[in-house]
């Protein structure tokens, strides 16, 4: 029994010693090169001006954002290089659960706490929306559907012209309803 749990153990650690960590490594990106730049897992696609020392200075065009963190340089971490897919099919637990299927054109719910400077509410803020694009990491660009004056606000406070990853908790209740 010990002798199985060692074995285990030297696996499981030889595994996790092979899988890649984001690091400043990982992606060689040039000036010019299409990118996300990772925001608590809120994506604002921009180009890259120059690299630095540790990762990349990035320009965003008009009608990014809003950007939630300071935009001037960017650890190599939360810059990723930005290819469009049509569709996404979002994985768990290596394939023992259903994937979810994500497409271009479908509608999705997003739901956020409310900021009392920005809506007089305490309930929850649920914003629809249709999917525009869609990153091959798996983070989603939307369009605001819902007519509702808080939703509009919240959208435009959080979401806007950013890319939002198909984990992010303001997804959950969405994932919940697909995995249905």
């Amino acid at each position: 029994m010990m002798r199985t749990f060692t074995i285990f153990c030297m696996g499981f650690m030889l595994v996790l010693n092979h899988i890649p960590a984001q690091a400043a490594g990982k992606y060689n990106l040039e000036p010019g090169d299409t990118v996300l730049t990772n925001c608590h897992d809120i994506y604002t696609k921009g180009i890259v001006k120059a690299k630095v020392d540790d990762g990349y200075t990035v320009h965003f065009p008009k009608g990014s954002g809003p950007i939630q963190c300071p935009p001037f340089r960017w650890h190599a971490e939360f810059v990723i290089p930005f290819q469009s897919v049509p569709e996404y099919r979002l994985q768990f637990l290596g394939g023992l659960k259903r994937d979810l299927l994500f497409k271009v054109g479908e509608s999705v719910s997003l739901r956020f706490d409310p900021d009392k400077r920005v809506v007089n509410s305490k309930a929850p803020v649920d914003i629809e929306a249709a999917i525009t694009d869609i990153s091959s990491n798996g983070a989603i660009a939307v369009k605001l559907l819902s007519k509702n004056s808080e939703a509009s606000a919240t959208f435009w406070q959080w979401v806007g012209g950013n890319y939002v990853d198909l984990r992010h908790k303001s997804l959950d209740a969405e994932r919940a309803k697909r995995s249905q």
